[in-house]
């Protein structure tokens, strides 16, 4: 059952491969729930259940972690953010409460003694005799940067989930009649024969006439066309700039720093080790040997036949409950008594304490002052953006409602679809939000577009001026590239012209090899091509395999390739033995019910975020992963 784990074993095992973030969004399907909710403090919510910001942090920093280990280098979370990251932590934790909640419901409950019987299947945890190892445990944990606490928890919940899994898509099957099948059509094989006649054999051509290149640029200007260009007055409220002018007082500040001090102070931690032991009678008497003195290394050795387990430094809410209470009581550094969870016994060593380090105002000034700053102009732009807002309502024009609220207008002669100008690089000023190419794309000719707030308390709005449409470019400007264009299509249709007639030759009774002097050179025998394929030997020629495998065996056909126009004879149809191939088609079976299986789970999980009212706060992800507000805007 363990091995069934496909999320907290990856995360445990190879924990971040890039390749997982393909994932992020598919299986939950919460691509259009992403909300900004203001002030509320969760990352999301799942019915009456919260994803809080702890959570949220907490995965996100363990999966950055395991990257930056990938790459070499440390990775912040707006990189983790870029390369899709965050959205996969936040799929991952509302699908997880998505079946928090349905558990609950349900009434389903994961036993300790269900969680250890997990642990000791999951083969990532056993020795090179296939026994669990407590050290190899602990250490994939470290490895992981998750503790022991966050283990139990996320695997308990995989076991709920799937729990829930099976029994929504436990009775989907695939008959093998319809594996057979799709297996015969899909392992089904032709054999063929083929010249190709290469574009490169009529390099030797003239360019075109000025009659012939007037011709081709009429006929192909719509496909060289300059992009629609928008003259446009364009107002951005700013908090990083309007920042930069702000004076905060004191008490701004220490409000600020306030707010922030829990974040930016750290808990007392303790470097740990320990042994875990099976037997209670056995944890006491090794507890009794560390007492008398005996030294950890040895008793470990002896109870356990291992080291032991270095923990490193945790905090106590790293910890189990069970064992934070124990290893936090000492009061110095020593062992505890045995204490029980889930794994056994374990007694733990407290080897250093460092105490908790409480922030202060003096330490952080800087940074809290351009916190409190940024703070401030966006408050102030707030009520700008209001004034704004009544001005153009009362009938002001964007240029007047901007000087006499003395904020300055920009003007830009042509801004393409995607932000640029005329030579083809972004233009300096305008804002980078995916918000103002929208807004920009909808607004036509001498309309003002509404203020538009920004995710990081910014404010724009834009009239456009004047729309400049799409025209073709001058001949003169795409001569060259025209020019290659109209070779390479003659090229294409000499080598087509001789193509089709060597079919002809060859359907009309000629041998392949025998339909031009050249063909016994060019001809290429016996080759296989199956139905995914798009090559034909060598040669690239998609359409052309469709067309074999609609062809009866003894047909000629000929296609375009990518280097050259090909003729082709089929020669041959294999078909797989079913008999023989018992284990292919098993294998397709079990992955045909698989991918139903996921049919129905995505659907299950549709319904689910529907029932549950799922929603995300944008605005709290955005303020965890920019504090300070450094978001591109």
């Amino acid at each position: 059952m363990a091995s069934k784990k496909p999320g907290i074993l990856k995360r445990i095992v190879i924990m971040a491969l890039f390749s997982l973030l393909i994932l992020s969004f598919a299986a939950w399907g919460i691509q259009d729930i992403f909300l900004n909710l203001g002030a509320n403090n969760s990352v999301a919510t799942v019915g009456e259940v919260e994803v809080t910001q702890t959570e949220f942090s907490s995965s996100l920093s363990r999966e950055t972690n395991a990257i930056s280990q990938q790459v070499g280098r440390a990775l912040d979370f707006q990189e983790a953010q870029q390369i899709g990251l965050v959205s996969r932590v936040i799929s991952r934790l509302v699908g997880q409460a998505l079946f928090r909640v349905q558990s609950q419901e349900m009434g389903l409950t994961v036993t300790e003694d269900t969680l250890k019987k997990e642990i000791l299947d999951i083969p990532a945890f056993r020795n090179e005799v296939g026994v669990f190892d407590a050290n190899r445990f602990q250490n994939t944990l470290y490895q992981a940067g998750m503790t022991e606490s966050q283990f139990l928890s996320d695997l308990a919940k995989d076991i709920e989930r799937e729990q829930i899994s099976n029994a929504v898509t436990g009775s989907v099957s695939v008959s093998k009649q319809l594996a057979e099948q799709l297996y015969t059509y899909n392992a089904e094989r032709r054999v063929v024969d083929f010249i190709e006649i290469p574009y490169t054999r009529f390099e030797g051509l003239a360019g075109p006439t000025d009659e012939e290149m007037a011709a081709y640029y009429d006929e192909q200007k719509n496909n060289f066309l300059a992009p629609e260009y928008k003259s446009v007055s364009y107002l951005h409220l700013d908090p990083k700039e309007a920042a930069k002018t702000v004076s905060v007082t004191q008490d701004q500040i220490e409000e600020e720093f306030s707010t922030q001090k829990d974040s930016l102070s750290t808990p007392e931690r303790r470097k740990l080790s320990q042994i875990v032991i099976d037997k209670q009678e056995q944890a006491k008497a090794a507890y009794d040997q560390l007492v008398a003195g005996a030294t950890l290394s040895d008793v470990a050795q002896e109870y356990t036949g291992s080291d032991a387990i270095e923990l490193g430094n945790m905090s106590r809410d790293d910890l189990l409950p069970e064992l934070a209470s124990g290893i936090f009581s000492l009061t110095a550094t020593g062992v505890t008594e045995p204490i029980q969870s889930p794994l056994g016994w374990h007694i733990v060593s407290v080897e250093e304490i460092t105490p908790a380090s409480e922030a202060k105002l003096e330490d952080v000034l800087s940074q809290i002052t351009e916190s409190a700053a940024l703070r401030a102009a966006t408050d102030e732009l707030i009520s700008l953006a209001n004034q704004l807002d009544d001005e153009l309502a009362g009938g002001a024009t964007l240029t007047e409602a901007a000087g006499k609220l003395g904020q300055k207008i920009r003007n830009y002669e042509a801004i393409d679809a995607q932000g640029l100008g005329k030579d083809g690089t972004p233009l300096e000023g305008l804002s980078s939000n995916e918000k103002f190419l929208d807004i920009l794309g909808l607004t036509a000719a001498g309309n003002d577009s509404l203020l538009t707030e920004l995710g990081d308390g910014g404010y724009f709005i834009l009239k456009v001026e004047n729309v400049t449409p799409a025209a073709p470019r001058a001949l003169e400007e795409i001569r060259p590239e025209l020019t290659e264009r109209w070779l390479e299509s003659r090229r294409k249709a000499e080598a087509e012209a001789t193509a089709r007639k060597l079919e002809e030759e060859a359907r009309n009774g000629t041998a392949l090899q025998a339909v031009t002097d050249e063909a016994a050179e060019l001809i290429t025998f016996a080759i296989e091509v199956n139905r995914s394929s798009s090559n034909i030997g060598n040669a690239l020629a998609p359409g052309l395999v469709q067309d074999i495998f609609k062809a009866k065996q003894g047909d000629v056909l000929s296609g375009e390739g990518d280097s050259g126009y090909l003729v082709a004879t089929v020669t041959g149809i294999l078909r797989p033995n079913l008999s023989v191939d018992t284990e292919q088609v098993k294998l397709l079976q079990d992955q045909l019910e698989d991918s139903y299986r996921n049919d129905v789970y995505t659907q299950y999980i549709k319904a689910l975020e529907t029932d549950y009212n799922v929603q995300i706060n944008q605005g709290t992800i955005n303020q965890i992963i920019n504090p300070y507000g450094t978001t591109a805007n």
